[in-house]
């Protein structure tokens, strides 16, 4: 009878889906210059835990989403990966519930559950159908409030870990990407990888877990978004029930440290001796999530390398050259400076050759500017793309968490294509001039060393490491 019911409860639940698609397709469609949201209502309560509750009543779904400021740039050092196997654990258990009954709670009504951690933040998300409200809440304050970090679950999960970080050292692309920022931020938490290292996830133990979970799980540091059929007083009233027991110590997020300046070209040679491609990462130091020109940033980097076949890189290094299948160019919006970094991988032999194609690119778009066909094209492409990211309640509550997390203001929303159309040609090599420098770079290659490393020395100091190291 219970299968039935759940079954019965997903396929209404993806209906619904595909009806929010539709429906919110048409209203950014209609709306691509600019973003209407229904009134957004925020409450804090005693206890410091912010509520954020938008209320959306053409379908009943309620998609809750609370995130704390804490990911795993919070990681202590040689501590890489206790955020994302703090989080990893929530749905584990909790004092009231087994993992296997949290699965069945959730399942049971058709809805989700879901947690995690990113560089900068630590969320928990639930999707229900509005009749289930109580159990979509209930759970989600459970295993954030209540998880046990059982041993048992503690070892399944580093297990898991360790298997993921094992494999994923045999992708010679991954390797580059993970030695890349390494090699930028150095002993920065944002040069490791989220889920840490082998070294690190060996180390760590429940009580790094519990006492991570005690210092950063605490409601000064959360925000709760709650997006759908619901009504503001109801929510806040449930709400209350739930978190209003919640407590803890204001957290003092730590401050990173940045990585010195860059001086010529550095290049770190992955040696892989079975390797017949080469894997490229290049780049340095970029931006943090509140620079004023970040608008202006987003728009040059589409044109040089993140727009996909309409880019300059795409253009210069794959179509004109053919030195390559895909190459991309990537700007982290963090709360700290993220990376500035161009991708891609070509023949051994013409590595030196799409290296010295990708920074004829860098130095181009500094001093050429953009075309009035590539600014039209890119504004175009945004004013589209935006409305995109609102057309289900989880989207929204998402978008809503990034401006309270970064702290970006209450029109960014709204005032998002109005900002990108603002841009000038002027602005994009300004921007490009200020924060891309094709001088001083930090390369990582990942190839056949002894193939290819003649061909790098011209470039700069090389050093050889192992691929297994």
């Amino acid at each position: 009878m219970k299968l039935k019911k759940a079954k019965s409860v997903w396929i209404n639940l993806i209906l619904l889906s595909f009806i929010v698609f539709i429906l919110w397709g048409g209203l950014a469609t209609a709306s691509a210059q600019e973003i209407k949201l229904p009134p957004i209502k925020k409450t804090m309560l005693d206890n410091g835990l912010k509520v954020i509750v938008i209320e959306q009543h053409e379908l009943p779904i309620v998609a809750f989403r609370l995130i704390l400021k804490s990911g795993s740039a919070c990681d202590p050092s040689g501590k890489a990966g206790l955020a994302d196997l703090t989080a990893g654990l929530l749905r584990k258990g909790t004092k009231t519930r087994s993992a296997t009954q949290v699965s069945e709670e959730i399942d049971f009504v058709g809805g989700s559950l879901d947690a995690g951690s990113d560089r900068d933040a630590t969320y928990a998300s639930c999707r229900v159908l509005t009749k289930h409200f109580d159990t979509g809440l209930g759970l989600l304050a459970d295993v954030m409030l209540n998880p046990t970090f059982k041993e048992d679950e503690v070892e399944r999960l580093r297990k898991q870990t360790l298997a993921s970080i094992q494999q994923k050292k045999d992708d010679p692309g991954n390797v580059a990407g993970e030695k890349f920022r390494q090699f930028v931020f150095g002993d920065n938490p944002y040069g490791l990888p989220t889920e840490g290292t082998e070294e690190s996830i060996i180390t760590l133990t429940r009580d790094d877990i519990v006492n991570f979970h005690k210092k950063y799980y605490v409601p000064s540091n959360a925000v709760l978004a709650v997006v759908g059929d619901v009504k503001n007083a109801d929510v806040l009233k449930k709400v209350k029930a739930k978190f209003s027991q919640w407590s803890g110590t204001p957290v003092t997020l730590p401050t990173l440290v940045e990585p010195p300046a860059i001086k010529g070209y550095q290049i770190l040679l992955v040696d892989k001796p079975d390797l017949t491609q080469t894997y490229i990462e290049l780049g340095h130091l970029g931006i943090d999530r509140k620079n004023p020109d970040i608008f202006a940033v987003r728009v040059m980097n589409y044109i040089l390398g993140g727009g996909g076949f309409a880019s300059r890189l795409m253009d210069a290094v794959r179509a004109k050259r053919g030195l390559t299948y895909d190459i991309s160019s990537t700007f982290d919006y963090l709360k700290w400076r993220g990376a500035f970094d161009v991708s891609t991988f070509t023949q051994n032999d013409s590595t030196s050759a799409a290296i010295t194609a990708i920074i004829e690119q860098l130095k181009k778009i500094r001093s050429e500017g953009v075309t009035d066909k590539e600014l039209e094209d890119t504004k175009s492409f945004y004013s589209g793309y935006f409305p995109l990211q609102f057309e289900t309640p989880e989207q929204i509550a998402t978008q809503i968490l990034t401006v309270e997390l970064y702290d970006l203001g209450e029109d960014y929303i709204t005032n998002y294509t109005k900002y990108i159309n603002a841009v000038t040609q002027a602005d994009i090599q300004r921007v490009a001039q200020k924060y891309i420098d094709p001088d001083n770079l930090k390369m990582v290659v990942v190839s056949k060393a002894d193939q290819v490393k003649p061909s790098l020395e011209p470039l700069g100091t090389v050093e050889v490491t192992s691929f297994l190291k």
